[in-house]
């Protein structure tokens, strides 16, 4: 199941799909369609600008998509693990990325060519359904960050990004949600596109009203309905 997270805006509450992580249901099917290659940590798979020669498929690992900016330095965007297909879009319409993508450790993947994964497609159409599923994902996601982006503040983007983590790494602490995936304020900034300062002060805000601590060098989630009300409440006022 693909992890949620929460869209409040006014009074209205909707669920959408986190743009963080999307993970392929049929991935024997990808696993055949190329060899195995590996990249080890912090090597580049895909260098924004260049089109690229396949995509991917991940069988272990995390790679990140990233790019630089001025404003705020690294800026990531979304998470390719296991599981994960990375570069179709690109491959399929033979354009370059506008961002980059890092092995964030040692990775393996499928390595797909773009005439392989069409023969595919044209004969097998469950595969090709998975290939507009995981097409359709990526466009709704861009499309709820830039929602984001425009309707809601940086607590509420906090909070938000915190309660997508618990989706994926969340287990049950002492009636809490312990987030088993140790998170940096930096990566929280370069996730969400704000500086570190900004960062730093919204935590402070965070624990001052109770809402997250950390336990052993891992976010807790103290409240998982207040944090909620608390959104809704905070995105009502824009800062």
């Amino acid at each position: 199941m693909n992890p949620k997270y929460y869209l409040n805006i006014g009074d209205a509450e909707e669920e959408v799909h986190s743009r963080l992580w999307f993970k392929i249901n049929s991935g024997e099917k990808f696993a055949l369609l190329g060899p195995q290659v590996e990249f080890g940590k912090g090597q580049i798979v895909a260098a924004a600008g260049k089109v690229p020669q396949c995509c991917y498929y991940v069988l272990e690992g995390r790679v990140m998509a990233y790019e630089y900016t001025s404003a705020t330095g690294d800026r990531y965007y979304n998470y390719n693990e296991e599981g994960s297909l990375l570069l179709e879009s690109n491959i399929l319409l033979q354009k370059a990325p506008p961002v980059s993508f890092v092995a964030l450790s040692h990775v393996k993947a499928v390595a797909i060519r773009r005439e392989e994964l069409l023969a595919k497609m044209r004969s097998d159409p469950d595969l090709a359904e998975e290939i507009m599923m995981s097409l359709s994902f990526k466009f709704l996601a861009a499309m709820d960050q830039v929602r984001e982006g425009t309707q809601c503040n940086v607590a509420w983007k906090v909070c938000n990004l915190l309660l997508t983590f618990a989706e994926r790494y969340g287990v049950e602490y002492d009636g809490k949600i312990l987030i088993k995936e140790k998170i940096s304020q930096q990566m929280l900034a370069n996730l969400l596109g704000v500086n570190r300062i900004t960062m730093v002060r919204t935590v402070k805000e965070l624990r001052e009203e109770n809402l997250i601590e950390q336990i052993n060098g891992f976010y807790c989630i103290r409240d998982k309905a207040q944090m909620l009300e608390f959104m809704g409440e905070s995105n009502a006022a824009p800062r």
